[in-house]
């Protein structure tokens, strides 16, 4: 049945129909594939239908009007703000409202209820309303793992009922009596397991610091009386959960074992994985706050999960950082507010703009801007020479953010109107040691990937002043990477992804298509960092004077070298877990190597950089390098589950590619090789994420480095286990698929 014909459908009923005394309101960020389920079930019974939105870009906008909701937009405020802020500012008539999300539906038994109670109203009626909601996982009805019954306040009368200011999980207050209503609403999340860990991801963030808060000020809530089975979840998390050891573990057996998950079958075991891993993340961050003295992460601003990144399932709004002085602003802890005061000062805080009691104001619907046509990649464009429109800047300028000659191809972006201000504050010639080349004395191109690396861009460039040329390959960052990039010297090149093939990805393309000054190029990533040892390495083999010396060093062709480095996690050089060594092809002639592709992927939805994929010379084989680089790639633990929430997708793809591109799988070759081989023959064995753990904790020597080897072996045990979900939801999917297309053909399947 076609969409426009349920509409008309819809129409005709809601002419026939007496409207009902409910407002329904529904949150929405990028909530394109659950809405349209969200307001078929409330669209046609409903008074109104609001839909407070807070920036969506994937169509939601338009097809919440075109199925006839008010839409009004909001920027994120939290979540329990979002939806207070909707109950004070909407223009809500009836007597009755239900918040609804954007991935839940009213059963048909539910609204004949909710039409009853709300028509009944008077003394006989509660004030609010607890509904029962069954959550679908991979498609399939959880009714076990303590997950049902399920109970949330969420049908109210109006002015009855104010959610409390928690940042996750939070919970309505109502003032007067509330009850429980018989039927279900569902609750199905229809955007994958990728978007599922994104959301778990950031819960676990603001469940940590919520938690952590609480123990700093040893309070209880003070918001109001909640529902005896909330409270008592409540109670466990604050007082029993954080001193668990292995918290993931006791959730995991809670509800496989004695919730009976297990009769939930296959969905059952992965969905308790999934909460079991949720419950160990919290763990983790709350330990991770600890170390950093006196919960000091909660007012970092660094301590945030990513906000929007393309292509990723990607948050309903981002965790905004909260300062310590403003926990010790109450007077449970009236002693706290000086140390905190001088916390937040220290890694340099900025106080939050208050945000003042919501008034009435008057909505409009959001008015929507057609989005940019992609811009397909090629070496050189047949037409003449395209520049973008200018951008305007706050003060006023103008600054065009990319453009191409057909002839040499890509140009550097424009200088930013920013960037001669902070190449004076930052002086980017100073180096960090004397120990470096000179400035601008090696005949050696740097490119770095990026897209909104702010926070390393200037640390990077630092220590790569020695090169003659810095070259930074941008994928349209939103943050200060651009001003801050050619502050430092380097020319920034603006890269577009067509996600429609999936190549070429950054790095093949900039090696490929940027006109080069250089023979020489050295590949980093913004988050990993030169050392003198390697600097000076590197100037031997581009003047021709170095010699194979040390322990790793070997010749090789002579094109292009391996070169280590060192992860850096909580703190730590990771020595064991298969981190060290960590062997990369980076410096390289230009003109001789590429990127290798596996087998024919398209877009993997990991991204537009290259993940696991390897370079191969087409002279022979690469030399290697005696030093050393340093990479500090996950600054937190909310950093490492987002990179490696992409990167797990990318291992299904390849999974389902069988890992075929152009470095071969063999016991016998080179490191990357052998590291292929490996993993082609660990996808054939049982119970991979504990086995995977067991190799990365005991034969890789994980626990030579102490708990943070402990937290990294336990973070791969995970990631094997996503990998291999991620690839069986794809299966699935695409069994899926293929059915409902024969359906679409014959009417029946084939």
């Amino acid at each position: 049945m076609s969409a426009a014909h349920t509409n008309q459908q819809a129409s005709q009923r809601t002419a026939t129909q007496p409207r009902s005394d409910i407002t329904v309101i529904i949150l929405s960020y990028n909530e394109v594939v659950n809405l349209p389920h969200a307001l078929a079930s409330v669209q046609p019974w409903a008074d109104k239908v609001f839909v407070v939105d807070s920036g969506s870009n994937d169509g939601s906008i338009e097809l919440a009007r075109a199925r006839g909701a008010v839409v009004v937009h909001q920027d994120w405020l939290g979540y329990a703000r979002q939806k207070n802020w909707a109950l004070a500012n909407l223009p809500i008539k009836t007597s009755w409202v239900f918040i609804l999300d954007a991935d839940e539906a009213i059963t048909p038994e539910l609204r004949d209820e909710l039409l009853a109670t709300s028509a009944r109203g008077g003394a006989a009626a509660a004030d609010g309303y607890y509904i029962n909601r069954l959550t679908y996982f991979l498609g399939k009805p959880i009714k076990r793992c303590g997950y049902f019954p399920s109970y949330n306040l969420r049908f109210f009368r109006k002015g009855k009922a104010r959610y409390e200011e928690r940042e996750v999980h939070e919970h309505m207050i109502v003032d007067g009596r509330t009850d429980r209503l018989r039927f279900l609403m569902l609750h199905e999340d229809r955007r994958g397991l990728e978007h599922f860990i994104a959301k778990h991801n950031r819960y676990s963030t603001l469940e940590a610091r919520e938690l952590t808060r609480e123990q700093v000020l040893h309070r209880s809530d003070a918001a109001g009386p909640l529902e005896t089975g909330i409270a008592t979840r409540r109670w466990l998390k604050r007082n029993i959960l954080p001193k668990l050891p292995f918290s993931g573990l006791w959730r995991f057996l809670y509800m496989y074992f004695i919730r009976f998950g297990f009769l939930d079958g296959v969905t059952g075991f992965r969905f308790c994985i999934m909460l079991a891993m949720y419950d160990t993340f919290i763990s983790l961050k709350m330990a991770e706050l600890r170390a950093k003295g006196l919960a000091v992460g909660l007012g970092r601003a660094d301590v945030t999960v990513p906000k929007k990144a393309d292509g990723l399932a990607v948050a309903e709004g981002a965790v905004v950082p909260l300062p310590l002085s403003q926990l010790a602003a109450t007077k449970d802890a009236p002693n706290l507010a000086p140390s905190l005061q001088n916390i937040d000062t220290a890694v340099g805080v900025q106080p939050p703009v208050a945000v003042a009691a919501p008034a009435v104001v008057a909505l409009t619907p959001v008015a929507t801007t057609p989005a940019a046509p992609a811009v397909a990649q090629t070496a050189k464009p047949a037409q003449g020479p395209k520049v973008e429109a200018p951008v305007l800047m706050p003060d006023g300028t103008e600054w065009a953010p990319r453009s191409w000659h057909p002839d040499t191809g890509p140009l550097p972006d424009p200088r930013h109107p920013e960037a001669d201000k902070l190449a004076r504050e930052l002086d980017p010639l100073r180096m960090p040691s004397s120990e470096f080349p000179a400035a601008r004395s090696v005949k050696v191109s740097i490119l770095v990937p990026v897209k909104n690396e702010q926070r390393h861009m200037v640390d990077c460039l630092r220590r790569c002043q020695w090169a003659t040329e810095l070259v930074v390959v941008d994928s349209k960052s939103t943050d200060k990477t651009i001003p801050m990039a050619q502050a430092m010297g380097a020319d920034v090149y603006q890269f577009f992804y067509d996600r429609s093939t999936g190549w070429p990805k950054k790095k093949n393309w900039a090696l490929e298509s940027v006109p080069w000054k250089n023979e020489w190029v050295m590949i980093l990533d913004a988050d990993e960092y030169m050392t003198p040892e390697l600097a000076q390495e590197i100037r031997r083999v581009v003047e021709g004077s170095w010699k194979p010396q040390g322990r790793y060093a070997q010749a090789g062709c002579g094109d292009g070298y391996w070169v280590n480095r060192r992860f850096m996690f909580m703190g730590k050089w990771i020595r064991g877990c298969g981190f060290y060594p960590s062997w990369n092809v980076r410096l390289l002639k230009h003109k001789l190597g590429r990127y290798e592709r596996i087998g024919s992927l398209g877009d993997t939805g990991s991204g537009d950089n290259e993940v696991h994929e390897h370079i191969v010379l087409s002279t022979g084989k690469a030399g290697y390098l005696s030093n050393e680089f340093l990479h500090y790639a996950y600054p937190d633990l909310a950093i490492w589950v987002e990179k490696h929430n992409r990167y797990t997708t990318w291992e299904a793809h390849a999974m389902e590619a069988k890992d075929e591109g152009a470095v071969r799988a063999s016991i016998f070759g080179e490191p990357i090789e052998r590291r292929r081989w490996l993993k082609a023959k660990a996808r054939k064995l049982p119970f991979r994420p504990t086995l995977r753990f067991l190799y990365s904790f005991f034969a890789q020597r994980g626990f030579l480095d102490g708990y943070p080897g402990f937290v990294m072996c336990r973070l791969l045990a995970w990631y094997e286990f996503m990998s291999i979900a991620k690839y069986r939801e794809m299966v699935v999917m695409r069994s899926d698929t293929t059915k409902q297309a024969s359906l679409d053909v014959s009417g029946k399947p084939r």
